[in-house]
């Protein structure tokens, strides 16, 4: 019988600041009814995705601009779309781009699951489509263009950690209560840590962890662990944790969780009488 034994990383994306996001040479989406749309505009006020939001304009020359939102949602990490003051286009998790954009000339944009617009967040590509009942769908990648974007700008840090502060107000409404270094729900998880896997800092239960090891086979292992929609994964192994583990990527490589709380993964592992593994929680950070 195989031996094993679990263990967990987990990492965190450098900040980038842009802009625009949108690649130059994919930039464009297109309407049946208004033509093509420049979803990076003049640069300076073209489209921005982000971690938690999406902020700046696309333009076209039929319709003018239509705003996605202006990267401030009022309770500090997603737009509630419920007030002219408060709309925008948010980042729902697995690359997912939901709520609403606005036009002078061409009034509401819904960004909705019927279209299921979205971010590869492999390459940074955008598919599916938008609609608005004055313009119809919006194509975001077709035959003849597509819509790329090159990075995913997470959110910032203006209190001097190293924890979002959109992060911060998603559990907390307040920049005060978690911070580097201190474990708020005491469960051995710092909070920065907990950020970098998207874990409930206020929920002792609430962490990265591997919860099953099953082998179906002599040669695969099921490696089992709650997991996130805003975060991508990977699963290392080693033969020994003596010394320096010589931690290697399984086969799989970075993949998206399954739908639901929990995510698992049949690891080949040919020919291996011992190995141990760890999950990575990966933020989505294009390069």
């Amino acid at each position: 019988m195989n031996r094993l034994a679990v263990f967990l990383t987990i990492g965190l994306a450098a900040c980038v600041e842009a802009d625009t996001t949108i690649d130059a040479a994919h930039s464009y989406a297109y309407a049946v009814n208004a033509g093509w749309l420049n979803a990076r505009g003049d640069v300076t006020h073209g489209t921005v995705i982000g971690e938690f939001v999406c902020s700046g304009h696309i333009w076209g020359a039929n319709v003018g601009w239509i705003h996605l939102g202006d990267g401030t949602p009022a309770n500090g990490h997603q737009y509630g779309n419920d007030s002219a003051s408060d709309f925008g286009v948010n980042h729902a998790g697995l690359g997912r781009l939901r709520g609403y954009a606005y036009g002078a000339n061409v009034g509401w944009i819904a960004f909705e699951d019927q279209g299921n617009p979205r971010v590869d967040l492999a390459n940074g590509n955008l598919t599916g489509y938008a609609w608005g009942a004055n313009i119809g769908w919006i194509s975001l990648s077709n035959a003849q263009a597509y819509v790329r974007t090159e990075t995913m700008v997470p959110g910032g840090s203006g209190d001097g950690d190293s924890i979002s502060d959109p992060w911060e107000y998603k559990f907390t409404n307040l920049l005060t209560v978690l911070y580097d270094g201190h474990d708020q729900d005491g469960d051995g998880v710092n909070d920065e840590d907990e950020e970098a896997a998207d874990t409930n800092p206020l929920d002792p239960d609430d962490y990265l962890q591997i919860t099953e090891v099953a082998a179906p086979g002599p040669d695969s292992v099921d490696v089992t662990w709650p997991s996130r929609p805003t975060r991508l994964y990977a699963i290392d192994c080693s033969t020994f944790l003596t010394g320096t583990p010589d931690w290697v990527d399984s086969p799989l490589g970075t993949f998206e969780p399954d739908p639901g709380p929990d995510t698992t993964r049949r690891v080949p592992q040919p020919g291996v009488t011992q190995r141990f593994y760890r999950v990575k929680a990966i933020v989505p950070a294009l390069p």
